[in-house]
């Protein structure tokens, strides 16, 4: 059968799966078993209510356009390919993504007093050989940057064949990518600055969340849209003076640096992202 994709706004992109609809929502349910994605879950992330999600499931959805929009969303979601949307209960071995609540206060004692590498790399294989150093070294965890190039791959590959090691992404910019971290395994999640759109999604999840802030106002406002912790960013560049304003006025706030490890003074902090 043809495929349609969009040409301009007036043509729908997944056409030929409204035609099939009803096998397409038998295997979006296959899918949600094999990841533990609940309706609930999976309503919240399409936005869409629960009512609506299974008309959706059942093939139910009678404007091509709506039904057009909410593949749209699963596939950002669950970071599917229409190709393994359409054929899922066919394939031999579909990469099973991650769509479950993390653990925070579990990841909160184990990123606690840690030292935490700093992934980054011009390409996929150089990021994932830097991140198996640090797993063959013993290391206990590490922050993949997302400008990696696929970093969902390599997340995805690595907290699978490692579960009990804290590794999380690092460089979010906003919902989508915080969300494709997660589903790809990332148990934590760093951003540069404040992104309100993240701090909800984490809050939502119960991911534990690190926003970046080097002002009073950045970390209040960090803090207020449901950073768990906010990172000294870039510290170098904080004066100490700023460091203790914070601690005043934020007494019950946890600070974590994101520096070079030669800093003598980081001890008094929840954690250090060496980069």
């Amino acid at each position: 059968m043809k495929q349609y994709r969009r040409k301009d706004d007036n043509k729908l992109q997944y056409e030929y799966l409204f035609v099939d609809r009803k096998r397409i929502g038998s295997n979006i349910e296959a899918i949600m078993k094999d990841r533990k994605c609940t309706k609930v879950t999976l309503s919240q992330a399409m936005n869409i209510s629960r009512p609506t999600l299974d008309a959706f499931l059942r093939g139910d959805i009678h404007n091509a356009g709506k039904y057009d929009e909410y593949i749209r969303r699963l596939l950002v979601y669950m970071q599917l390919t229409d190709s393994v949307l359409n054929n899922y209960k066919t394939l031999p071995d579909v990469k099973k993504m991650r769509c479950n609540t993390v653990q925070k206060e579990e990841v909160r004692k184990g990123l606690q007093g840690m030292k935490i590498p700093y992934i980054t790399g011009k390409s996929y294989r150089s990021a994932l050989n830097e991140c198996k150093k640090v797993i063959q070294s013993g290391g206990n965890g590490f922050a993949l940057s997302f400008f990696v190039p696929e970093a969902t791959r390599i997340l995805g590959e690595l907290t699978e064949d490692y579960p009990d090691l804290f590794i999380g992404a690092a460089d979010i910019i906003d919902k989508e990518e915080a969300s494709l971290a997660v589903d790809s395994g990332a148990r934590f999640v760093f951003t540069n600055v404040v992104v309100k759109e993240v701090g909800s999604f984490c809050k939502e999840r119960d991911v534990f969340c690190g926003m970046g802030a080097s002002t009073l106002t950045e970390a209040f406002n960090a803090q207020a849209y449901g950073s768990d912790v906010v990172i000294l960013f870039p510290y170098e560049a904080v004066h100490p003076s700023v460091v203790e304003a914070i601690r005043q006025t934020l007494p019950k706030l946890e600070l974590m640096v994101s520096g070079k490890e030669e800093h003598e003074d980081l001890e008094d902090f929840f954690a250090i992202l060496i980069r």
